[in-house]
């Protein structure tokens, strides 16, 4: 039996999105069209995962940008929030016209938190 490594599936999963995303842009729509459901069902197991996969790579990106605009002293979660939004318009867009689904409410929710927590902890003090 051959079975795909996770990182084998990871990658096909990240290139088909990034595929997807790219000829939304390309003919401006900015919910899935027909015409990609049937590969999304087979990679994904439909829409649910797909958006899962798109709000993992804009969190991904996000948590990223903020990291390193607090790393530097020079920005927080708004300005972001703002800049990520600039680099990738598209999937911002993307995500925000599923706005309402489950999928992204529950990731939402989760990322939320992460970041509340993140910015009441206190500085530790080096050893």
């Amino acid at each position: 039996m051959n079975i795909p490594s996770r990182s084998t599936a990871v990658r096909r999963r990240r290139t088909l999105a990034q595929v997807v995303l790219r000829d939304l842009a390309e003919t401006g729509h900015t919910t899935v069209p027909v015409w990609w459901e049937p590969e999304i069902e087979r990679e994904f197991g439909g829409l649910d995962g797909f958006l899962a996969e798109l709000s993992r790579q804009w969190w991904t990106a996000y948590a990223a940008h903020l990291d390193a605009l607090i790393e530097l002293g020079s920005g927080g979660p708004d300005q972001a929030w703002h800049e990520v939004s600039e680099q990738l318009p598209h999937l911002r867009a993307v995500l925000d016209s599923y706005a309402g689904e489950p999928a992204l409410a529950e990731a939402e929710r989760r990322h939320c938190d992460v970041l509340r927590w993140t910015a009441r902890r206190e500085c530790r003090q080096a050893a």
